[in-house]
């Protein structure tokens, strides 16, 4: 079984980009066909996603600003692969159980 590294960035107003991943378990073994086509069927005008509602970690630097508005609250999706990087999240099954 291989494990399912999740890619993602933020992109700042100056285009600055701050790239980020979660390591997921496989464990039914889903291809990354099926895990791409899931998540790219799920993202905000097929690019973005808010990682509070997936559950993937913010950014350190991401935090509440001093009116209490989330600067830019959305991530933008990158791409998965298989891994053999341990894990550092639940499984890509929960991730995709999100959206149903």
């Amino acid at each position: 079984m291989q494990n399912i590294k999740f890619e993602y960035l933020y992109r700042d107003e100056g285009n600055y980009k701050t790239f980020g991943e979660q390591v997921f378990s496989n464990p039914n073994s889903l291809s990354l066909e099926f895990i791409s086509q899931t998540i790219e069927s799920n993202l905000i005008e097929g690019s973005w996603f808010d990682p509070d509602k997936w559950g993937i970690p913010r950014f350190p630097f991401h935090q509440h600003n001093p009116f209490g508005i989330y600067d830019y609250l959305w991530y933008e999706f990158k791409q998965v692969s298989y891994s053999t990087a341990p894990t550092n999240s639940d499984s890509i099954t929960r991730l995709l159980g999100r959206f149903a």
